[in-house]
């Protein structure tokens, strides 16, 4: 079985161990690279301002990342604010964020924005100040929802979603080889940089694709792809168990 990742590079080694260890043959061409943002004043004022915050949400792994590199090379660290409550998206995020020493407060059992955002407004945000660290462009969602609510939302760019236009060649010549067995997107961000990637499609014939959650299928099915499943649950171990799962029902 023949699975190609197109995650970033420092994200893909997680996805491809689980599917060597299930043995696959793995190979990674990256949609995605995540680059620093131009201008980190944003976020080095949020950092000066920490102790006047409720909140900080984190809905991505690269956000965590990037802003716990920032608070380094800045030289503050979240666990001299005790006060702050932290939120992630799902438990991807929360694993990092709990390897950063920082507590997790919520994790929704929707690995999603909306999930995340039903969790607050459960808890009540009215006053509340929420930092939200992320991609320099992203979803609009979480947003206008917690400010009709109440609160006030503070964002600051923390990396930005570069497309690696150099992997044209080497992704054109590994789906022209014909013999993948699956394609796995861990993102929207993936899906629709490995189109900007792959340009022309009239000649590519895709393999079967396995979409990470909701928001990834919808986005392919934005590019009339329909994805043989949606991992449940939404995140690395239910992608690569759906993929184990379908292949062991075709061997009965």
């Amino acid at each position: 079985m023949k699975v190609l990742i197109t995650r970033n590079a420092a994200q893909a080694g997680s996805l491809e161990n689980k599917l060597s260890a299930a043995g696959a043959e793995v190979t990674c061409i990256p949609t995605i690279s995540i680059q620093d943002p131009d201008d980190w004043s944003s976020f080095d004022q949020a950092v000066e301002e920490l102790q006047k915050f409720n909140w900080i949400l984190f809905t991505s792994a690269n956000a965590v990342k990037q802003t716990q590199k920032r608070l380094s090379q800045l030289g503050y660290q979240f666990q001299d604010f005790p006060h702050l409550q932290f939120g992630a998206v799902g438990n991807q995020t929360a694993q990092l964020m709990e390897e950063a020493g920082w507590p997790v407060d919520i994790v929704p059992e929707r690995f999603q924005a909306e999930g995340l955002l039903d969790e607050l407004l459960r808890r009540g945000v009215q006053d509340n100040k929420i930092w939200f660290p992320r991609a320099l462009k992203a979803r609009k969602y979480l947003i206008p929802e917690l400010e009709s609510a109440g609160a006030e939302v503070t964002l600051t760019p923390v990396y930005q979603n570069m497309v690696p236009l150099e992997n044209r060649e080497i992704l054109h010549q590994t789906l022209q080889a014909k013999d993948l067995d699956w394609i796995t997107f861990t993102s929207s961000s993936t899906v629709s940089n490995f189109f900007k990637i792959l340009g022309e499609r009239d000649s590519v014939e895709l393999p079967k694709i396995a979409s990470i959650g909701t928001k990834t299928t919808e986005t392919l099915e934005a590019f009339s792809i329909k994805p043989v499943f949606t991992a449940i649950p939404q995140n690395l171990e239910g992608l690569c168990q759906g993929i184990l799962d379908w292949e062991k029902a075709q061997k009965k």
